[in-house]
């Protein structure tokens, strides 16, 4: 059975299933560096700029609950 996925990581699309999460969403394992991973995931990573802007509040030690609303 061929998926029509590809890593997010390598690119690759040697993809097999590798059972369920815990919220029973299927799970896939990448054969050629071994990322496991989900098709749509429930929780989408941050993007690299929110990431820079929390890492320099934080070394200026301003709370990031202020710019959270």
């Amino acid at each position: 059975m061929k998926l029509d996925l590809s890593c997010p990581t390598c690119g690759s699309d040697d993809i097999m299933k590798n059972g369920t999460t815990r919220r029973g969403k299927q799970n896939h394992k990448c054969r050629d560096c071994g990322r496991q991973f989900v098709e749509n995931p429930q929780w989408k990573p941050k993007d690299k700029d929110t990431i820079a802007l929390v890492k320099l509040l934080l070394l200026e030690k301003i709370p990031v609950v202020l710019f959270c609303k």
